[in-house]
Formats: structure tokens, C-alpha cells, sequence
């Protein structure tokens, strides 16, 4: 499994994932930092990573806006930033959702402390 994390997700988080073998690579890692969120997104999707973020507008993008419908994302909506909670929390998504995750169709996951929901298009 390969994944983007965006600018906004913490560094401790990546390193988490990193720690537990997934392959991360960060906005940073990759010369995007400071593009548009479709920049971003366009990159994910044309280097087949998925795309991790906690930016609530760049949420709102991909489920309810202009980016709907594009991309494989997992959204961080945690009030609290627990670091070690969210690497489980992601590391769980990635077992459980493997089928979802490699089929490479669009989606949206939003993760919480509270669990996960995934939306894609049509449904």
C-alpha cells in the first residue's frame, strides 16, 4: 500500500506509518508542498497513492464538491491528535479495506476516533 500523506497531517503520523511498513510518502517528500488541493490529488492519482489528509476544506472538496468522484482518499477528522490512535486507527482501515483500497476505484474514507465510514461515488 502506497500513500500520500498531505501538509497537514503530523509528521509523528508518518513516521508511525513508516514504522509499521507502510510505504508513505509526504506532500514535501514529493515537491508539492504548498500546491492546490487538484494538484495534490491529480499527483495521488496518476502515481496510484492514496491520498491521506486532516484538511477539512479538502474534505469538503472531495465529498461534497468540485473533486468528488476523483481520487482515493482517507480523511482524518480527529478532534484531538493522539498520534499513536491514528496509526492504529489508519493501520486498521488498511487491513480491513484492503479489497476497497487495491481496486482502485475513487473513495472517500472519513476516520475518527469513533470509527470510519467510506463513501464512493454512486452509492
Amino acid at each position: 500500500m502506497r500513500l500520500l500523506a498531505d501538509e497537514n497531517v503530523h509528521r509523528d503520523v508518518i513516521h508511525g506509518l513508516r514504522r509499521a511498513n507502510c510505504k508513505v510518502f509526504s506532500v514535501q517528500d514529493v515537491g508539492l508542498s504548498g500546491h492546490k488541493d487538484h494538484e495534490i490529488l491529480e499527483y495521488s492519482e496518476k502515481q496510484d497513492l492514496i491520498l491521506i489528509s486532516g484538511d477539512k476544506d479538502f474534505g469538503g472538496l472531495i465529498e461534497f464538491g468540485t473533486l468528488w468522484g476523483r481520487g482515493r482518499v482517507i480523511l482524518l477528522r480527529y478532534n484531538l491528535i493522539n498520534v499513536t490512535q491514528m496509526v492504529q486507527d489508519i493501520m486498521e482501515v488498511v487491513k480491513c479495506e484492503a479489497e476497497t483500497l487495491a481496486a482502485g476505484d475513487p473513495f472517500v474514507i472519513v476516520l475518527t476516533e469513533s470509527g470510519y465510514r467510506i463513501r464512493k461515488p454512486g452509492s
